[in-house]
């Protein structure tokens, strides 16, 4: 029943209700803005999407967010599992609908608010920022921290696993920095009341994205690697 009624409430009224929507809605090619008047099955029959997948992803999406709570009692491969199924793949989702929404706000909006070309340049410099620094990550450091947690010996090209955790927070830093000047062209991310569906739901992630690199970043900065140092020790 929950299922029939959302499927026959419009696009724009969904992604107002919970402006997270509209991240399900990009991946499956549905059109919020000016398709957002049409009930979302007649929206998915448009992009050729399977209502009951759609269905199922906005039901995923709903009940995504659990508190951070209690990880840091998380044994150290455990906690890379988390920090990897939960941000590794936030970032890889969330990072192509940011460069998607700034694309179309630069189309629209790019040659009468000056503003857009700039906010679109520092989206993709976090963006090229973030994914090279995942995939060091997942390759080198976190297969070295396992390797540790295990009492095996590590054998890197890195020498002694601080380097690459250094490297790491300084990577942190970086992206730390690309966030403070994002917030301050958005003015806290805060749309202003001539801005389209898109510019808002730009907005929206950029603001739900700082939020969750903020824990990304804790965890490891605070939790993962202290405890990776401190097996070092004595």
């Amino acid at each position: 029943m929950y299922s029939q009624a959302l499927l026959e409430c419009s696009v724009g009224e969904l992604v107002a209700q919970d402006y997270r929507r509209a991240h399900v809605f990009s991946r499956f090619g549905i059109d919020f803005c000016c398709g957002g008047g049409r009930p979302l099955k007649e929206a998915c029959d448009r992009a050729e999407a399977d209502p009951s997948e759609v269905m199922q992803a906005l039901l995923l999406n709903a009940a995504s967010g659990a508190a951070d709570d209690q990880l840091d009692k998380l044994p150290l491969p455990e906690l890379i599992d988390y920090i990897e199924s939960t941000h590794h793949t936030y970032v890889r989702e969330k990072a192509p609908l940011l460069l998607e929404y700034a694309a179309k706000m630069v189309r629209a909006h790019g040659e009468t608010h000056g503003e857009i070309k700039p906010l679109a340049g520092w989206i993709r410099a976090l963006v090229d920022d973030l994914m090279p620094h995942l995939l060091k990550e997942e390759q080198i450091l976190f297969p070295a921290i396992r390797a540790l947690a295990a009492g095996e010996q590590v054998n890197g090209c890195f020498g002694h696993i601080g380097n690459p955790v250094r490297a790491m927070e300084y990577e942190h830093e970086d992206a730390g920095n690309v966030l403070k000047k994002l917030r301050e062209l958005t003015g806290d991310f805060t749309p202003p009341p001539h801005a389209c569906t898109t510019w808002r739901i730009c907005y929206h992630t950029l603001a739900e994205f700082e939020a969750d690199l903020h824990r990304h970043i804790h965890l490891e900065n605070n939790v993962l690697f202290p405890k990776t140092l401190k097996l070092t020790q004595g």
